[in-house]
């Protein structure tokens, strides 16, 4: 089993996301303004963007899994490290690269819980999760070399081929949902880079009853997010060529 680096020094990390889910009747209408005006008062370059799925009727949002818990609006500041977004029944926290490490991540999200919560608009979450989004360049895609993944049809290998795969984990009560797609091309702030896309989400599989659980949750969430990372995805020599620090 992998040892688990505290950190690694090529960071493949290009997002981590938080996102709470809800249902409460007009709380998406007021939370833009409501985190706007708090936003704004440490950053004054604060800029609220209206999201393409805005301009979908919310009744015909509310019955299509798709767009049900979808973002409508975003606010971002050129001085800050996140983004924030917010929908009819869903707000995130969006860590952009570089990631600002655990610690710093978490006390956003605390002070993001706080004011959602304070605000009285959402008496109770739903559920909640940290997804963590990583693009491994190590070796030319399509590759999945660096993960313990071995896949096969027939006699036909798929190591080496063009994938997109879905897989849900059961740990305890726990669930992990990852997503894996080579080749990939994403946009980031030195350029459009290609690699392998792991996408990893983990959440609780029963419901919040409070917004003090949920905060009091992101501990376990993390410390399971990134054990399976670390002992179950990625290999022991991908690990070494991302110079790990223990």
């Amino acid at each position: 089993m992998n040892s688990i680096p505290k950190r690694l020094r090529k960071e493949p990390l290009i997002e981590a996301i938080w996102q709470v889910q809800f249902e409460s009747p007009n709380a998406g209408d007021a939370l833009p303004g409501l985190l706007y005006a708090k936003l704004r008062q440490q950053h004054s370059n604060l800029q609220l963007h209206r999201l393409p799925t805005a301009e979908i009727p919310s009744a015909v949002a509310q019955f299509d899994p798709n767009l049900r818990f979808a973002a409508k609006v975003r606010l971002e500041a050129a001085d800050a490290p996140f983004l924030w977004q917010v929908g009819d029944r869903v707000v995130t926290l969006n860590c952009r690269k570089p990631y600002v490490g655990w610690a710093q991540f978490k006390a956003a999200i605390c002070d993001l819980a706080e004011t959602i919560e304070r605000s009285g608009l959402v008496p109770q979450p739903l559920r909640h999760s940290l997804r963590y989004i990583d693009l491994l360049t190590l070796d030319a895609p399509p590759n999945l070399s660096a993960l313990q993944i071995s896949l096969q049809m027939g006699n036909h290998a798929i190591q080496n081929r063009p994938l997109q795969v879905r897989v849900e984990l059961l740990e305890d009560e726990c669930m992990h949902v990852i997503q894996i797609a080579t080749p990939a091309q994403v946009q980031l702030p030195e350029g459009i880079m290609e690699g392998s896309v792991v996408d990893l989400e983990t959440l609780m599989v029963t419901p919040l009853t409070s917004w003090e659980e949920a905060r009091d949750q992101l501990e376990d969430l993390h410390d399971r997010s990134k054990r399976l990372f670390f002992e179950h995805l990625l290999t022991p020599d991908a690990i070494q060529a991302l110079d790990p620090e223990y």
